[in-house]
């Protein structure tokens, strides 16, 4: 579980050129990074790419960098921008196109194997087609909320809302879900402890 506990330190240490601690804050960020990032793109190289460039960026600019007493918010804002960029380099989107443009996958199915909880393959593919009906930014919150545990206004610095804007936009999602999935059975309480509950392992 991330801690933003010493971030502010770990930060001062890396700013005045202690390259072991730089070392220390991507093993502890890199995963998140790279599972982040495969949400928006199914190009795992360019996700690789990005999190080594991120990396780059900051020995080269440490100097003019400022303070941050919350690292993981800060590379996320990083790795938003920067995937953004390439995707809409790479599709040849123009810039009023905006993060719409960008997909995001939430992929939760691939944790049901791993619960107490046995789903039968009709309650996967409800599953699969209420969080498909999600719209792309409703699916980003709903992951940065429950997956990553960023609060509101760490996910509103994200995605460049306001922070009642993130709070909508979360709970526009769970009723959403609540709505279509209502009348399936007890699928949704049991997606609503996979969603609030679970402890997810990012892909390495």
């Amino acid at each position: 579980m991330y801690s933003k506990e010493n971030d502010q330190t770990l930060w001062s240490k890396f700013l005045h050129g202690n390259e072991q601690v730089l070392s220390l804050i991507y093993l502890r960020h890199a995963n998140a990074l790279f599972d982040y990032g495969c949400k928006m793109t199914s190009d795992r190289d360019l996700v690789k790419d990005a999190i080594q460039d991120i990396f780059c960026t900051l020995i080269r600019n440490r100097e003019n960098l400022s303070g941050t007493d919350n690292i993981r918010l800060y590379l996320f804002k990083a790795m938003k921008r920067k995937l953004v960029r390439e995707i809409q380099k790479a599709h040849r989107l123009q810039s009023v196109d905006s993060e719409s443009s960008i997909g995001f996958d939430l992929a939760f199915l691939h944790s049901f194997d791993h619960t107490e909880f046995e789903l039968t393959e009709q309650q996967k593919t409800e599953l699969v087609a209420a969080i498909d009906a999600l719209t792309e930014r409703q699916k980003e919150a709903i992951y940065l909320r429950f997956t990553r545990g960023l609060d509101y206004k760490e996910i509103s610095m994200i995605m460049n809302l306001n922070y009642q804007s993130s709070r909508a936009l979360i709970h526009r999602a769970i009723a959403k879900l609540r709505d279509i999935l209502s009348v399936k059975s007890d699928i949704f309480n049991q997606t609503l402890l996979i969603l609030f509950l679970r402890k997810v392992k990012p892909v390495v």
